[in-house]
């Protein structure tokens, strides 16, 4: 990913015919830019500090990439022989992860290598798989090796996307990058119509408030205060959720197992938004949208807030004045994560090995050399803070606010088939901004749907 990787291609499919008799679920993936490695290792990039436990354990480990496209390469062959040039008792043999370079399809390679026998100790993974993999007793709980690792802090990281990677107060791995959702806005727009630009404070009301403000015009020169929700340029219901959240509703029960995002609270938040669409007329639909990519309807100038995860690349080259801003709060605040990151395997004979390598690619120098390759939200604090990701030349200027937006950020309940169970969602909501039904309505309709989706956990062997 970059954890854009989350919306880019959450609803992959699988790649592999023997691999979808393997798997049925969902996932998110990743992807990244060109660049160099120029990092020295301290104790915690894999070299032998006083806690170390490197020195006394030696063997070969086999970590499995994201994918196989030349972004992962760079991404990770670099570090793989900065690693090994060491010669060190641990080494790592790098070998590639699916062609799809999904989540779902790193699930369905690693279900498929681990009945054959051959499964890595180490691999790319994703906050939509971890639950199910889990589940199929497929991780090693690495806590016990954080305990005993005096050079290894979970302090160095960011709290809400370590807890992608938590089940039942036990650590399955640690995050590489993640997102949070956010308000792009157009500062110029805001400026042109006299409003005023978010606050921290900011209520959905505010919100409101202000997308009917920016909301003008009609043809060609027609502006829209809002948009985001669904449509193009669209990151869809994971946008919805954090309005759910804030409200007390969730999108399934305690259990996971049940659907209840058709019932008050919830619906409610979620008619809320097709009202944007119904309503209030301050969000466009279908043909309405000014242009046909993510990019062009930004780069139109006349959409005044976009709600958007944390990835910036549908914004960049905008000629105009652009920020980032908090989402709006409402009863509580929220907002969603989702994250990529590395796991050990249940089934690697070296755990001991296996764990150094594991904490390699969560050292600081690692961070840097994605963060240089343009990963957008490392979650090594230190990098994250760093000139490398936040940069005052750059749009936008307000950054950090992805970074502070952790301190409120909650990843979605994942379960099942969770992939299919999002698009039931949005396709299910596209009927109500569409003005077919209201929310409940198509809400209610997909219930026996979600939940037998919820139900579903791939098959290990």
């Amino acid at each position: 990913m970059q954890a854009n990787d989350t919306a880019n291609r959450e609803n992959s499919s699988t790649g592999r015919s023997t691999r979808r008799r393997a798997i049925a679920g969902a996932g998110a993936a990743g992807i990244g830019v060109a660049g160099v490695l120029a990092a020295a290792c301290g104790p915690q990039g894999g070299q032998a500090g006083p806690g170390s436990t490197q020195g006394k354990v030696a063997g070969k480990v086999v970590f499995m990439s994201q994918g196989t496209d030349p972004n992962d390469e760079q991404r990770y062959k670099p570090l793989v022989e900065q690693f090994n040039a060491k010669g060190g008792p641990v080494t790592i043999d790098l070998i590639q992860g699916d062609a799809g370079g999904s989540a779902v399809n790193a699930q369905g390679k690693l279900i498929a290598l681990a009945a054959a026998g051959t499964a890595p100790d180490v691999f790319w993974t994703h906050a939509y798989i971890t639950p199910n993999l889990i589940k199929l007793s497929m991780l090693t709980d690495v806590s016990p090796f954080i305990k005993k690792d005096r050079d290894f802090k979970l302090t160095s990281y960011f709290e809400a996307p370590l807890k992608d990677y938590e089940a039942d107060g036990k650590q399955y791995g640690l995050p590489r990058e993640a997102t949070t959702t956010l308000l792009v806005i157009n500062k110029e727009l805001f400026q042109k119509n006299g409003v005023a630009l978010p606050t921290p404070n900011w209520t959905w009301d505010d919100y409101l408030k202000a997308a009917q403000q920016l909301s003008k015009g009609s043809g060609a020169q027609q502006t829209w205060g809002a948009a985001g929700f669904v449509g193009t340029g669209s990151y869809g219901v994971y946008i919805s959720y954090p309005r759910v959240w804030q409200e007390g509703g969730d999108i399934v029960d305690k259990t996971r197992t049940k659907f209840t995002l058709h019932q008050a609270p919830a619906v409610d938040q979620m008619q809320w938004i097709a009202d944007l669409v119904r309503k209030h007329r301050v969000h466009p639909f279908g043909d309405e949208f000014p242009g046909a990519t993510a990019r062009e309807v930004w780069s139109s100038g006349r959409i005044g807030m976009m709600a958007s995860l944390s990835v910036y690349t549908n914004y960049s080259q905008a000629q105009f004045d652009w920020d980032v801003a908090h989402i709006p709060r409402g009863k509580t605040r929220a907002t969603r994560t989702a994250s990529a990151g590395h796991s050990v395997t249940a089934a690697s004979k070296s755990k001991d090995a296996a764990w150094e390598v594991l904490k390699y690619l969560g050292s600081k120098p690692a961070y840097e050399h994605w963060a240089k390759l343009g990963l957008t939200l490392p979650t090594y604090k230190e990098v994250a803070n760093s000139p490398l990701v936040l940069k005052p030349d750059q749009p936008p200027k307000s950054a950090k606010i992805a970074l502070d937006a952790f301190e409120y950020a909650r990843p979605e309940p994942i379960s099942g088939d969770w992939g299919n169970v999002n698009s039931e969602i949005s396709k299910a909501m596209s009927e109500a901004y569409a003005g077919k039904t209201d929310a409940k309505g198509a809400l209610s309709g997909i219930v026996q749907i979600v939940e037998s989706l919820l139900a579903k956990t791939p098959a290990k062997s």
